[in-house]
């Protein structure tokens, strides 16, 4: 295994369902409405601007990519464009599996360990195709992987994870982006919480609650849901319990809010190291009861360590490991939920039984380009039409079981 080593991140333009043109992303415009659900889109690598080595962020793993939006209006004084900010990481992994998770001592699996974890951040500049390494004031947060991170407002939220001394506080950090040198505040929270976790997952829901699920406690697997109201202070957690049938306790899995509130937890690994295939939204009603539903539809593998991201009712699903050393096949690296239509779609059709075997650049209707998704542990985010893809893991041809950055 090694630690993906490409410079620039993948794109995808989502609306045109093919492979961006070169040079800087470009968001589409005035597309003729598609009939039906759509393929997956391809992807293909983005040669960004790297002034400084230290500007870009170099191979690594566990990390997480936030979209934040644009701050001011464009030709005014302090306006800012949209960023992907991209927190913390490890760069080098020693052990025997792609599905790398941390040690014993922390609820993970023998003979894997995290080296040179980070608190690095570093910002793509989406339209100028550029990375610049940030040093924000205030006090960073402790270098760590396996963390969640999510956008409220111009800001990213921080939480969880672990690194060199174990798991990472259940404090919540905050990257304030919202003028033109970013600053890191910790936020003051009251009561119990979610506590020190990895693997989980945090989003922002109904563009009001800051919801926190899963992972692991160190111990075990967890299924708990947590929630904080961004609009009531002073902060506090409130743990929900949702109604009807729910995931069962599961880290590395993925949640994704769609713009209308619902939320969707897809994939993961249970209690038994099993990777999932199932997808569950999440919904909040309008009398304040949470409830979830299984998604609908014919996953087309199981994966976890994987990454997801909505844009419209489209949820992007990219790479994602198997266990025991092995990926997700090409044929299912690249997938689509269309939560419109309720149905999976790969890059061939609308998925109606699970994938197997691959596609390669050998076999008859192979595409070399869904090798670039053939990965876990990497990062995903959404700006417009624009589904960008940044590191994690791929298989390397040698079998020492070393994992370092290239």
């Amino acid at each position: 295994m090694e630690v993906d080593s490409n410079a620039g991140p993948e794109v995808v333009q989502e609306e045109a369902a093919v492979a961006a043109p070169p040079g800087p992303p470009v968001q589409a415009a005035n597309l003729p409405p598609a009939v039906g659900p759509r393929a997956a889109p391809s992807y293909r690598v983005v040669n960004s601007i790297i002034e400084n080595k230290d500007d870009g962020p170099g191979p690594r793993c566990g990390h997480t990519l936030t979209a934040v939006a644009s701050v001011g209006s464009e030709g005014t004084p302090g306006y800012i464009g949209p960023r992907l900010i991209l927190f913390g990481g490890a760069t080098a992994l020693e052990g025997n599996s792609a599905a790398a998770t941390p040690p014993p001592s922390s609820g993970g699996s023998a003979g894997i360990r995290l080296a040179g974890a980070t608190a690095d951040v570093h910002c793509y500049d989406v339209l100028a195709n550029k990375w610049t390494r940030l040093h924000p004031l205030g006090e960073s947060p402790s270098p760590r992987a396996a963390h969640a991170a999510t956008a409220v407002g111009s800001m990213v939220v921080i939480q969880g994870g672990i690194g060199p001394a174990g798991l990472s506080s259940e404090d919540l950090h905050v990257l304030d982006l919202t003028q033109q040198k970013a600053r890191w505040h910790r936020v003051v929270v009251h009561g119990p919480g979610p506590g020190s976790r990895y693997g989980h997952v945090m989003a922002l829901v109904g563009q009001r609650f800051l919801l926190a699920i899963g992972g692991n406690d160190g111990k075990r697997p967890l299924i708990d849901v947590w929630a904080l109201d961004t609009a009531a202070k002073p902060y506090e957690w409130r743990k929900v319990e949702p109604e009807g049938d729910g995931p069962p306790p599961c880290m590395y899995a993925t949640a994704s809010a769609r713009s209308d509130g619902l939320l969707l937890l897809c994939g993961g690994r249970d209690a038994s190291s099993a990777p999932l295939a199932s997808a569950y939204g999440l919904a909040k009603h309008r009398d304040g009861r949470w409830e979830w539903a299984i998604a609908p539809g014919v996953s087309p593998s199981p994966r976890y360590q994987h990454a997801a991201v909505f844009v419209n009712a489209r949820l992007h699903v990219s790479g994602g490991a198997l266990g025991g050393g092995r990926m997700v096949e090409d044929a299912s690296s690249v997938a689509v939920l269309d939560t419109a239509a309720g149905v999976w779609c790969d890059r061939k059709s609308v998925i109606t039984s699970p994938r197997t075997g691959r596609y390669s650049v050998d076999a008859a209707g192979g595409e070399a380009s869904l090798e670039l998704t053939r990965r876990c542990r990497h990062a995903a985010a959404a700006m417009g039409d624009l589904v960008f893809i940044y590191g994690g893991l791929r298989e390397a041809r040698s079998s020492d079981g070393v994992l370092q950055k290239q």
